[in-house]
């Protein structure tokens, strides 16, 4: 596994980190980029572990920093700004020379997740998406669900949930999933949380399961 990392300009003075995780021989013919959750960066643990794993699979993986985290501020910048820079990710990869017939896999853990349904939902052009833990609903209020770019979805979607995720109550999720117009398809985490941890830890084995998941997954589209 090769990785590269390269910087992107989202702005007359402003700059994202980006980092590829490349394959031997990309044999799963997928690019998958994946964004960061609203108070992390793209070295979480969740994000960083998975990428590598996959592209040891042999999945192109990219993961990037958001530009309020980037620049070290505490809090996300307003959708537009994220839907753009995920945007700009998404569609400079892709048009490199040497990822011409890749799929396009777009996905992330938590917000970046929301992020990721959100431009598919606008009509960028994905093959899938991939979902670390969505967040359906603010923990506490299940009620105020964050579902509606779910219901234009034109490609097929993976979720993975923590089974104790305050931000994913399952009997709101399955009415939802129910409502997807597209393959939907879940796995389930017994016991882990909104990061997968099992109490302030994220086991190497949780990665190993979640990247065998979405090898899988992958391989059955």
């Amino acid at each position: 596994m090769e990785k590269r990392r390269l910087t992107l300009p989202v702005g007359p003075d402003r700059r994202l980190s980006l980092e590829l995780a490349l394959p031997r021989t990309a044999s799963m013919e997928a690019l998958l980029v994946l964004a960061h959750g609203a108070n992390n960066t793209m070295d979480h643990p969740v994000i960083r572990g998975v990428a590598e794993r996959l592209a040891r699979e042999g999945v192109v993986t990219a993961r990037f920093n958001f530009p309020y985290s980037e620049a070290g501020r505490p809090h996300p910048d307003p959708d537009p700004v994220l839907e753009g820079a995920f945007r700009l990710v998404a569609e400079y990869l892709s048009e490199l020379e040497e990822f011409k017939g890749l799929g396009l896999f777009l996905g992330g853990k938590s917000m970046g997740g929301r992020i990721a349904a959100q431009l598919a939902a606008q009509g960028l052009g994905v093959n899938g998406l991939v979902f670390l833990g969505y967040p359906l609903h603010p923990p506490g209020r299940p009620e105020q669900l964050r579902d509606r770019p779910l219901y234009a979805l034109p490609c097929p979607v993976l979720f993975i949930q923590g089974s104790g995720d305050p931000f994913c109550h399952f009997d709101r999720l399955g009415p939802v999933l129910a409502r997807i117009p597209v393959r939907t398809d879940l796995h389930v985490l017994p016991g882990l949380g909104h990061s997968f941890e099992s109490g302030q830890t994220i086991a190497e084995d949780t990665l190993d399961e979640v990247s065998r998941v979405i090898v899988g997954w992958l391989d059955s589209l």
